[in-house]
């Protein structure tokens, strides 16, 4: 078989030479060729090298494969054929030939495919023969053999990198590095392979190094390779002025927060980008509440705050950062006064701060000359992505959670409404009016109350479940069931506790009951709820220390002496660290230029619940799910809430049953009375 495949190389390859020599008076003169059958084999051999030495592949693939077939050729010298004779035939198109050099190689040297060469060649020739299970399969098998040479690991990671990139499956590449490297075994093998990726990276196109960038995310961000991809794709754009600010802040967090075990190049490449670009300064203000009814949140934001501002610190990112007091009389002038590096503004909390900013000729142009994020949940009658932007939750967000959860979970689509009559109230009904029937929602009920009028409240939460006037003639009669399954109720908690009861003396005990982020606020210091009344009720909120961010958050103000973490604290120091990331912001910045630094900024690791951007810099947070317990709240179980509902359903159907018997039973002694009454006649 062997000698087969060696005399049909000899043929095509005389073929390719005789063609050759035919073109000989149009070519550039080469040494002729060789009679090989009049060589002796060592000098065939040396032939054969020199023709490789020349790149006339063609002529030593013919050498080569003439030698393998002479009895006196010795095994040494035929481990040194082998991988020339493959990659010969592979630079020739011979594929087939190839392989089989490779695997006639593998019969004679069992450590072969512990060879780099022998692996490099393997890929690339099953590689062009379309061999795709063969290759996965192979890739399984190195992963799995810690015997082979840790080099050659290394060089079969890059290559299936490289592989799965080209063929855009950019995922699988990075993910097949990430494996590698968690087995390599030990800091010197890992810096190697650091440092040879990094090679690649910077001999990639930008293109390239773009599609790279796509894959990566806050969870991976700072690991191999991940962070190795991030930190030349910033690289890459350190020349862009309006860019510099935000890539030196990125680049410098890699370099502090990488995983990985030598940072020292990209030390080097950082401080020279810093010797030709400047280290840029970032000036961000606080436009906050100090004193005052919201003075206390105000503290609690700037704590968040200071902290970010001391952690990026250590992290060599200084930012300039002044807080201005919304509540005092002239914190615009204030703010109008600051020099012109501070861009970016937190804040203002308050609606009416906000609108005493808009409603003169010189808030509107400190809005044209800074950046705000506000910490409100509507920008009113401003364009949000284009006049200012949002760092906090929306009412659209608390909506969507709750809609979600309660049709994609529960599988409760028909919704009513029940809500106060008050600007807050009628704004939450209509967005989720507006907001439901996208997400598969059906408004079967809407009920307006009088906010201060208590009284009046059971009367309204009757006419919603279509309660009849004269329900209390027959207490006993079971009450038509409403023909929607969750009720909204934008007020807040206090309300709550005295409204809900009321849907209980209604027989609505089996009703979801969905609130606002204003419960989820009170439950954060609320003590013994009555939970009777709660275990259907979900409210949406951006708080919850028990996650990877809110330990994070927790353990560095333990380390600082800082006190408790809470929602405010989480929002203050998830802003200065965003804020950080865009970068200093050109005072000639248009709202394009903020949007795009958004899509990188937004990456950071949250301690509260994640805020991204649209590309027209709409602000989206996807909200944990609350329910009401004894002491505060807990995350909401679907599969739970979901037997509570039928458990809840099934109590009815009892007491229909048992107001069904009664009935029968009080009927058949009518009966009989009546029977007897007429025998007494």
């Amino acid at each position: 078989m062997r000698r087969t495949y060696l005399s049909h190389i000899v043929r095509i390859s005389l073929l390719i030479v005789s063609l050759v020599l035919f073109a000989w008076g149009c070519a550039p003169k080469q040494a002729p060729m060789t009679n090989v059958d009049m060589l002796a084999t060592p000098n065939l051999l040396l032939e054969a090298n020199a023709a490789w030495e020349a790149k006339r592949f063609e002529v030593a693939e013919l050498y080569y494969a003439k030698l393998l077939e002479r009895q006196d050729f010795l095994l040494d010298d035929k481990l040194e054929v082998y991988p020339k004779l493959a990659d010969a035939a592979y630079r020739n198109g011979h594929y087939h030939q190839a392989r089989i050099a490779l695997e006639d190689w593998a019969n004679v040297q069992t450590d072969a495919l512990g060879e780099p060469i022998w692996e490099r060649l393997y890929l690339d020739t099953m590689a062009q023969l379309g061999k795709t299970e063969r290759l996965r399969n192979h890739l399984a098998w190195v992963l799995r053999n810690d015997r082979l040479p840790w080099l050659t690991r290394e060089e079969v990671a890059l290559w299936y990198g490289q592989y799965y990139q080209t063929r855009g499956y950019v995922e699988e590449g990075l993910d097949v590095l990430d494996k590698f490297y968690s087995e390599a075994p030990d800091t010197v093998t890992k810096a190697g392979f650091e440092n040879a990726y990094l090679q690649r990276l910077q001999e990639m196109t930008d293109r390239q190094l773009d599609d790279l960038s796509g894959a990566i995310t806050t969870e991976n961000l700072w690991r191999f390779p991940y962070a190795l991809v991030g930190f030349e794709f910033d690289a890459r754009k350190a020349s862009d002025e309006e860019a510099w600010s935000t890539v030196w802040r990125n680049m410098r967090s890699l370099v502090k927060n990488a995983e990985l075990v030598d940072t020292a190049p990209l030390e080097a490449k950082l401080s020279e980008l810093e010797s030709q670009y400047g280290v840029p300064r970032i000036g961000i203000a606080l436009a906050l509440p100090l004193t005052g009814p919201y003075g206390k949140v105000g503290v609690k934001i700037l704590r968040g705050v200071g902290l970010a501002q001391w952690r990026l610190a250590q992290q060599g990112v200084d930012i300039d950062m002044r807080v201005i007091n919304t509540e005092s009389s002239d914190w615009n002038e204030r703010l109008a006064a600051l020099p012109s590096h501070y861009t970016v503004v937190g804040g203002p909390l308050r609606v009416s701060a906000f609108k005493e900013l808009t409603a003169t000729t010189a808030g509107n142009s400190i809005l044209a000359d800074r950046a705000f994020f506000t910490f409100m949940s509507s920008l009113g009658d401003l364009k949000e992505g284009q006049d200012a932007w949002r760092f906090f939750t929306s009412h659209n967000d608390e909506v969507r959670s709750l809609v979600r959860m309660t049709v994609e979970e529960l599988g409760i689509k028909d919704l009513a409404i029940f809500y106060p009559e008050e600007k807050f109230g009628r704004a939450m009904a209509e967005t989720f009016y507006s907001e439901s029937y996208p997400l598969g929602g059906r408004i079967k009920g809407m009920q307006s109350y009088p906010p201060r009028q208590l009284k009046q409240w059971g009367a309204r939460i009757g006419k919603l479940l279509n309660v009849p006037d004269d329900f209390r003639d027959n207490k006993d009669a079971p009450l038509e069931q409403p023909d929607f399954g969750a009720v909204f109720i934008p007020d807040g908690w206090g309300q709550a506790q005295t409204l809900l009861p009321n849907f209980f003396f209604y027989e609505g005990d089996q009703l979801v009951f969905l609130g606002p982020g204003l419960w989820s606020r009170a439950l954060d210091n609320a003590k013994d709820i009555d939970e009777h009344y709660y275990r259907l009720a979900v409210c949406p909120g951006a708080w919850l220390e028990d996650t990877d961010g809110g330990r994070n958050l927790q353990n560095a103000l333990n380390e600082e002496g800082l006190g408790q973490a809470d929602f405010w604290v989480a929002l203050g120091y998830d802003f200065l660290r965003f804020a950080g990331k865009l970068g200093a912001v050109s005072p000639s910045w248009d709202a394009d230029d903020i949007n795009k630094r958004i899509a990188q900024a937004e990456k950071i690791p949250f301690s509260m619940a994640p805020i991204s951007w649209n590309s027209d810099g709409v602000a989206h947070q996807d909200l944990y799910l609350f329910s009401p317990v004894r002491n505060g709240k807990q995350l909401v179980d679907a599969d739970k809430m979901k037997i509570r509902i039928e458990r809840a359903k099934a109590r009815r159907d009892k007491r229909i049953e048992a107001y069904e018997q009664r009935m029968e039973e009080e009927a058949k002694q009518q009966i009989e009375k009546a029977k007897s009454a007429q025998q007494g006649m």
